[in-house]
Order: C-alpha cells, then sequence, then structure tokens
C-alpha cells in the first residue's frame, strides 16, 4: 500500500516568500505542485498568507487563489487548545501554528523563522523537526 508524499507542515513565511521569488521557498512549493512532498497548512497559515498579500502584493492573489484550488495543501483546523509543554518550547505567536503542525503528524515544519522555536526540544518531545528551507531542500533532496 502506498502511502503517498511526505507531509510537510509549511509556514505563512514560505508561501509569502515564495511569491517573492526565493529560490529554496520556490523549490519547496513546487516540490509540492510537483507531487514529491504534500504540503499542510493550518486555517491561520492560510488567512495570515491571504492577509500578508493584500497588504504587500496584492497582485499575487488571483496567482494564489488559482494555486490553491489547482494544488490544494492539506488544509488542518486551528487547535482550540495548546499544551504547555508546547507553549515553552516556541513563541506566544507561534504556539497554535506548530499545534497544528503536531495534530497534523508530520516530521517537518518549514519555516523562515527558526529563532521562535526551540528546535531541538520540538524534535526531541514531539518529534518535529523544525528546518529554513534550505534545510528542507537538503534533508529532503528536493
Amino acid at each position: 500500500m502506498k502511502s503517498g508524499p511526505l507531509k510537510i507542515f509549511i509556514d505563512t513565511n514560505i508561501w509569502f516568500s515564495f511569491f517573492y521569488g526565493s529560490n529554496n521557498c520556490e523549490k519547496l512549493i513546487n516540490a509540492h505542485v510537483e507531487g514529491k512532498i504534500k504540503a499542510v497548512i493550518s486555517k491561520q497559515i492560510l488567512e495570515e498568507t491571504i492577509k500578508n498579500l493584500k497588504d504587500k502584493i496584492p497582485q499575487a492573489i488571483p496567482v494564489f487563489e488559482k494555486f490553491i484550488k489547482a494544488t490544494p495543501p492539506i488544509i488542518i483546523k486551528d487547535p482550540t487548545s495548546v499544551n504547555r509543554l508546547i507553549r515553552d518550547l516556541v513563541s506566544k505567536e507561534d504556539s497554535n501554528i506548530i499545534g497544528s503542525a503536531i495534530s497534523a503528524k508530520v516530521k517537518y515544519f518549514v519555516t523562515g523563522n527558526i529563532k521562535d522555536f526551540k528546535r531541538d526540544r520540538l524534535k526531541e518531545k514531539v518529534k518535529i523537526e523544525v528546518l529554513t528551507p534550505k534545510e528542507a531542500i537538503d534533508e529532503l533532496k528536493l
């Protein structure tokens, strides 16, 4: 039985940077489009991405909407609460996002903002590796 492509949780800043032309973010999102990985996001990520694009690159909104319809990521509900252990391992703003990643049972969480995460402890406690786009490209050989 084939399990399908590896699910990777992708943070807001990766989607936004994809539209700004970041090479590694492009590789990551293109890997999703090509079926090499399956992008996972939360409702919060989707809303943040749309808001950031509207505020900073409004011409990208129609492209993003087409993209989401043509190659939809898995969209996870935002958690109603987050375990205290998790709250201690991430910045307050990111606790719901990492909570969504945990509920999605992903191995990798990709963000351009790793300073907000205690990466070693997250890997040890909840088995999620927080990676930069470059680290993800290298780790997944994309």
